[in-house]
């Protein structure tokens, strides 16, 4: 497949700000038509709820930075949890900010591979690996919590319909999980395919190694598994929080618990900066299941998105403390990126 042209690229990145955009700006106007913003000038506000939010958010942040660690670490490749903290602020902040090619994934990997040269797989495999752990913990979270919403008859035929996609997904991703970590992924017949592959061959055989690796270190899955469980509930809990510290009507926790990890697995899809927009409008859509307003929806959903730019700040204050390192950094996550493409 040839490249994409930088003119081309433009125009896409053209067209993501424009969806951005105008779903953000519909939104927008929901709140305006409800009277949200005046109910939020004039209305009281719970702080300590807003601040229990907040704190969530950090630590939610924080354990997904372990999280990462402890997967580098697995493949034992030589990295510090203080530099784990330091790039997964730095990669928040360019996946809110970068709605090109270069996100925050790959200057992840991009600083793995520069520290240690010839690891270039493996890093990204990190990264890969953190990615499908958390996608799938959050799963996990939303299933049990439709199904006990669901079983209290506390849903409507969207919310059973999003909970049947959601058991599929959660279901596919167990046997994936299950098939990638048996003996047959790496054996030789697995390795020979792989080897005969053009191009992609060598990148394949060093992931499997990557794989035979974690299979032998299961304990480290085991802790990041558990530390996107804790993840996403530290999450789940501060929209509660944030539904609760204002002037909105919304789930209850029960129910928030099964709204919010499907909102943010939209978020998480590719295609958007930061999930923004697409996040907000389908916890908006969401809140009109339970009968609440598509305008507390979406403030809540801000209200959210401002919170977590405080972990975007930091990433922002360790950019321009090691600028010219983060700008060599830019330009071999382009390169990856084209390398992937």
């Amino acid at each position: 497949m040839p490249p994409i042209s930088p003119r081309h690229k433009l125009l896409i990145t053209i067209c993501k700000l424009l969806v951005v955009l105008g779903i953000i700006g519909y939104l927008l106007v929901q709140i305006q038509k409800e009277d949200g913003f005046s109910r939020l000038v004039s209305e009281p506000k719970q702080w300590s709820y807003l601040l229990t939010a907040q704190a969530m958010i950090l630590l939610a942040f924080s354990s997904s930075f372990v999280r990462w660690f402890l997967l580098v670490h697995g493949l034992q490749l030589n990295f510090h949890l203080r530099d784990s903290f330091r790039l997964g602020s730095l990669g928040f902040m360019f996946n809110q900010v970068a709605p090109g090619s270069v996100g925050g994934d790959l200057l992840k990997a991009v600083f793995i591979a520069r520290e240690q040269p010839g690891k270039r797989t493996e890093a990204v495999a990190t990264v890969l690996i953190d990615r499908v752990i958390g996608l799938y913990a959050m799963l996990i979270i939303a299933s049990l919590a439709l199904s006990f919403a669901d079983s209290s008859g506390d849903v409507d035929g969207t919310i059973r319909t999003i909970r049947s996609v959601v058991w599929f997904a959660m279901t596919a991703g167990t046997v994936g999980l299950f098939v990638v970590l048996s003996p047959w992924a790496t054996s030789s017949k697995t390795r020979q395919l792989a080897e005969s592959l053009p191009l992609i061959g060598k990148t394949l055989l060093r992931l499997i190694d990557a794989l035979e690796i974690y299979r032998d270190r299961r304990g480290y899955l085991l802790g990041a598994f558990i530390l996107a469980l804790l993840t996403h509930s530290f999450l789940v809990t501060a929209f509660w929080c944030i539904r609760c510290g204002l002037p909105v009507q919304g789930p209850t926790f029960l129910q928030n618990t099964s709204l919010v990890p499907v909102a943010l697995v939209a978020g998480a899809l590719p295609g958007m900066p930061g999930g923004l927009g697409v996040m907000e409008g389908t916890l908006a859509y969401l809140y009109t299941t339970i009968g609440a307003a598509k305008s507390d929806g979406a403030i809540v959903a801000f209200t959210y998105r401002a919170m977590t730019y405080v972990v975007a700040a930091v990433g922002v204050c360790y950019y321009f403390a090691a600028r010219k390192k983060v700008e060599g950094m830019i330009h071999d996550a382009e390169e990856l990126a084209e390398s992937i493409e």
